[in-house]
Formats: structure tokens, sequence, C-alpha cells
């Protein structure tokens, strides 16, 4: 952040925090709606969090609830050590409650930004941790930048944070990739590698595809066929039932179509012989149809076994509110009673 940048942070601050107004031309509107919301909940922006330290079972527990999330995740975390390390900083994995599963980097500033409870066990949902890259991003759904005086708490503005939501083939959030410095670093790519390396983690997650569905996956360039910008939309007896991001906003839809969107609502017919497809509105795809598989997140993973763990873990998150976790979710509160079984 520099230091122009620093300077209209702390003027919105002051109108937010004691004119009692909305500085909307001075903070990101991501930022803002994030302030709002934690000053709804009653946080006092002026006091340090509550950060008790997990114990060593809390950890342990943790990780081997989420094994199947961290294992899926290990190549970008691996991959992201040394850029995190050269920005004197670290890189962090979380559940979709914002609780810490993993996090490496350089150990000097592990050690210091454990002193501020970013350490693994650590909670850092916005409800509890104000804002903060890794709640905002979980309840904006998408990537987003903090920098320093833009978190919410304080003790917190000696951060620089990004994350991005790992986003399941259901629209469910997984959990959050992140990569946190200390606020004088300028890191202006760091939204753009957890990005990237996000696409990573959910395309691997179709790799093995689903029981009982067919896995279409297209592109208007053949040579990305296989690779992480190829669209891929889950289908089971021709109806759309999962995808990737990039697979809905080919075909110009959202993960409400879920359920509702057929094949021969998007394409003129089938795949022809030499693969390919063209959309109604004209374009046309290469693509490759696989067949039904066991899923990559556990050995007899199943597409309904992956939407109601999603819908437990938003139940989970928002201590059993139907309606919050349907929020979350982006459903009906009807499907989250039948799926979790609670009528």
């Amino acid at each position: 952040m520099t230091v122009m940048d620093a300077a209209r942070v702390e003027a919105a601050r002051k109108v937010f925090f004691e004119q009692r107004s909305l500085p909307v031309d001075q903070v990101n509107h991501a930022i803002l709606r994030s302030w709002m919301r934690c000053a709804d909940m009653g946080l006092d922006a002026r006091r340090a969090p509550p950060a008790e330290a997990p114990s060593a079972s809390d950890i342990r527990h943790l990780h081997e609830r989420y094994e199947a999330l961290r294992r899926i995740s290990r190549p970008e975390l691996d991959a992201l050590y040394s850029e995190a390390r050269d920005l004197s900083g670290i890189v962090i994995l979380t559940n979709a409650k914002g609780e810490i599963l993993d996090a490496v980097g350089d150990a000097t500033f592990a050690g210091k930004a454990a002193e501020v409870a970013l350490r693994p066990g650590a909670l850092w949902s916005e409800d509890g941790t104000g804002t903060n890259a890794i709640g905002t991003a979980i309840a904006e759904r998408r990537g987003v930048s903090v920098n320093g005086a833009e978190h919410y708490f304080q003790v917190h503005g000696v951060l620089s944070c990004a994350a991005t939501p790992i986003i399941d083939p259901r629209g469910a959030v997984l959990g959050v990739l992140d990569i946190s410095t200390p606020a004088s670093v300028q890191g202006a790519h760091m939204l753009g590698l957890m990005r990237l390396a996000v696409e990573q983690i959910e395309h691997r997650l179709f790799r093995e595809g689903f029981e009982d569905c067919r896995t279409l996956r297209f592109h208007s360039d053949p040579g990305l066929l296989g690779a992480v910008r190829e669209g891929i939309l889950v289908l089971r007896d021709d109806v759309v039932v999962g995808a990737n991001r990039r697979g809905l906003s080919l075909i110009g839809r959202n993960w409400d179509d879920l359920d509702q969107v057929r094949l021969g609502d998007l394409f003129d017919g089938a795949p022809n012989s030499t693969g390919r497809l063209r959309g109604h509105d004209g374009r046309d795809y290469f693509s490759r149809c696989d067949d039904s598989g066991r899923g990559v997140l556990a050995a007899a993973e199943t597409l309904d076994n992956v939407e109601t763990a999603a819908i437990r873990r938003a139940l989970e998150a928002h201590g059993g509110n139907v309606s919050a976790a349907a929020r979350a979710l982006g459903i009906h509160r009807s499907t989250i009673y039948r799926k979790a079984g609670l009528v």
C-alpha cells in the first residue's frame, strides 16, 4: 500500500468510525460492505478480537477432518512457499469457516503473525476477526485484498492479505487460499497469484469425475481442453448438476442454474464425431466427454455427497441457522431441509 493509499484509507476510517458516515468514494466497496457487516455485528474496531490459542489436539482433529482438502491443495501450498518467503509472508489454507488448516512461508513472519492469531487452528471469519481477506473472501464469495488499515480491527493493520475462495462443483465454498505479508510489502500481484492457484485446485476437483455423471470439458480453443482454463459441466441425465466457474462463464449461466438447465438448452445437439459443439449463441466449441468416475475428494464420492457435505459445512459455519446457510450457498431453504435430513 502506497503512502497515498494509506492516507486515503485512514481518512475513510475516520469518516466511518468517527463520523458514522459511509466513505463510498474513499475505500473499495467490498471493504466498505465488510466494515458495515462487522459494525452490524457490534464489533469494536478499537479492541483486539478474542484469540484463544488452539490446543495441539484441536489442530490435529482439524487436520484429520479436512485431510481431503489439505491433500488436494498441497501442490499449490508447496508451489507458493518460495513466493511467500520472498515477500516475507505466509500462504494459508483455511476451511469454509475460515479456520486455518496450514500456513507455510517465512518463519520470522509466521512468528509475528501468530501474535495476532494468524496461525493453524485460529478462526478468521468476519464475525470473529472483522474485515480480513479470508473472512471477507468467504462472505463475498470472490477474491479480495485487504491491506493495512483496511482491516476492521486496528491491531490487524500490520498485515496485507489477499485471498480467494475455493468453490466446489456445486457452487459452495470449500475453503480459502490466502497470502499474508507485512503491511509494508508492496505485493500488487498477490491476488492474481491466489486466483491462479485456486483455479488449479478447483480444476483438480473434477479430475476423476463423479459417480453416475458425465463430465463435459469444452473450450473454443482445442489446445485448452484438459487445461485449467477449460470449461467443465457435470451432467446427470443431460441435466447440468455441477460446473466450474469457467464453464458457467462460457455458457452465460450462474450457480443458480444448476439442476435447472439441460444440455439441450445450451447447445445445438450432442458433440459430433470430432467433438465439436455449437452453442445456441452461435459460438463453436471443441469438447470431450468423460464417463462417470469416483470423484477426487473421497474414494466413493458422489455429487450428492459433495452437496450434502457443503450444506452441513454451511450449517455448522452459521450455527445451525438454515436461512443464513441458504443465503451463503445461494440455494433455497427447502433444499437444505431435504439434503441435510432436517425433515
